[in-house]
């Protein structure tokens, strides 16, 4: 029988460091523990620890330096990094330090227990995997999302980030290519140095070689002193070839010879430029069928596509869309010098729910000019065009649940009415709010993250409603007793 897998948690919380390892152990693993980065050396010293889930905050050195000094000593070693701030930055950073993965708290132990063992067997495959590159980086997000496709992409690029490889970056228009791009180059070795940027589609093709490789003086009509092209001018940095696909057959085959040998000669000169550049191209098109349709070349595309990035339409992450918006919110009252705005629980129904198909750019634009026509600081559902009303979901279901909820309300209103006792409205809603609040957090295994982005509030927002309402997770909801549980029966019917 196989030796078991040894699996060390390193977490200054023990009630974390418990669950973990009542679960692993069930799962056959050999567990360890260590409440910091000291403990979890000495144990890496004295054992044969295959997988090491961390914790990005610990006491004294943090689970990111840890991470980095352990894959130095111990190469193959499989990192898991665990943190409770699940953003773009600490995905990339895990990534960029070695982790083989990135675990947001609070975390399904059905989903460790899964990761763990595809570590398991990785190993088994390839015991002697190589450590990944490491490099240092500013602290910004510019991309924005949190679900499973923009978590991948965030690990994709904290892989590729610290290694000059070419990256191919597809995604159709609007998804936001350039910000992925410079979020490569911004946790790159290169951050320090210049981006530069140029859209091959945006170019007229007679201009397009000297805004590249640039110019002597006299090489045209016009060209009255020497240009620098942006191959030069991206020389110890990065150069971001936005809409690849557009770019000129004539012209490809150029870039081809400058990605082959780094040199190049500017229009007409003869002199040859050296340049030390990292390139990223994007597009929304797709090369295959271009280079079938004799529109791109076989080995530019294979020269390019050295490290291939998909970004999901928005469409196929609807989860992302309240996330988003609020950030826009945020944002756009300070550029746009208006009021704090909200937006409508019926609003933000409508705008998860619309295809989106100019993606993350046309979400912006929306949603900036909602800010800046509405003057209150909700923002209604009637401010937005019939077709985000019309790509609504049926309203069956919600149809059914009011005429459920008027059938066995009516006789509660009436008996109130005729009391004039507590008042109506604080005794019926907290009645419909507990249910519907205590079955969505036990639908998403009590992931307020999740639940949140579902409800379509923000996260501060629901933990405020579980904290009055009185939720406690391993509880079974209870209706209360009298006229006003009807109301939660009513929810109950509606949801079979």
């Amino acid at each position: 029988m196989a030796d078991p897998v040894q699996v060390l948690i390193v977490d200054d919380e023990a009630s974390i460091r418990w669950v973990l390892r009542q679960a692993l152990r069930e799962a056959g693993y050999a567990v360890h523990e260590a409440e910091s980065a000291e403990a979890a050396r000495l144990l890496l010293s004295r054992r044969s620890i295959h997988v090491a889930l961390v914790d990005i905050n610990l006491p004294g050195e943090d689970g990111l330096s840890f991470t980095k000094a352990a894959l130095k000593v111990i190469p193959n070693l499989a990192v898991l990094i665990m943190t409770g701030q699940d953003s773009m930055f600490h995905t990339i950073e895990a990534m960029k330090a070695g982790a083989y993965d990135y675990i947001a708290k609070p975390f399904d132990l059905e989903v460790v227990e899964q990761l763990v063992e595809k570590v398991a067997q990785d190993q088994r495959r390839q015991p002697s995997s190589a450590k990944r590159k490491q490099a240092r980086s500013g602290k910004s997000d510019l991309l924005v999302g949190s679900s499973p496709s923009m978590r991948e992409l965030y690990k994709a690029i904290g892989r590729v980030a610290g290694t000059d490889l070419t990256v191919l970056i597809q995604g159709e228009s609007g998804t936001g290519k350039e910000l992925v791009a410079r979020s490569i180059h911004q946790h790159s070795g290169r951050a320090t140095r210049s981006f530069v940027a140029i859209n091959c589609a945006a170019i007229p093709s007679e201009l397009l070689e000297s805004e590249l490789f640039g110019h002597e003086k006299g090489a045209f009509t016009g060209a009255v002193e020497r240009k620098r092209g942006k191959l030069e001018i991206a020389s110890g940095g990065t150069l971001f070839l936005d809409e690849i696909g557009d770019m000129p057959l004539v012209l490809q085959s150029k870039l081809l010879r400058v990605l082959q040998e780094q040199q190049f000669e500017r229009v007409g000169g003869h002199q040859l430029v050296t340049t030390d550049l990292r390139v990223l191209a994007a597009t929304h098109r797709n090369l295959e069928q271009r280079i079938k349709d004799g529109l791109f070349r076989t080995d530019l595309y294979y020269r390019l596509n050295v490290f291939p990035v998909r970004i999901a339409p928005l469409r196929e992450r609807p989860e992302d869309i309240p996330e988003l918006i609020e950030h826009i919110l945020q944002r756009g009252y300070r550029e746009l010098a208006v009021s704090r705005k909200e937006m409508a629980t019926e609003t933000m129904t409508a705008l998860r729910h619309y295809p989106w198909p100019g993606n993350v750019r046309e979400l912006e634009n929306t949603v900036k000019s909602l800010m800046i026509t509405n003057f209150a600081s909700v923002i209604p559902l009637e401010s937005l065009p019939q077709s985000f009303v019309t790509s609504m979901p049926s309203q069956s279901v919600q149809e059914s649940l009011e005429d459920l909820a008027l059938s066995q309300l009516r006789p509660v209103v009436k008996q109130y009415v005729r009391q004039e006792g507590q008042e109506l409205m604080d005794l019926v809603m907290p009645q419909v709010e507990r249910p519907l609040l205590h079955l969505l957090l036990e639908e998403t295994r009590w992931n307020q993250q999740r639940a949140a982005r579902i409800l379509g509030i923000n996260r501060n927002t629901l933990r405020k409603r579980i904290e009055n309402l009185g939720l406690k997770r391993q509880q079974t909801y209870q209706p209360p007793s009298g006229a006003a549980e009807l109301v939660p029966d009513a929810l109950a019917v509606a949801a079979q």
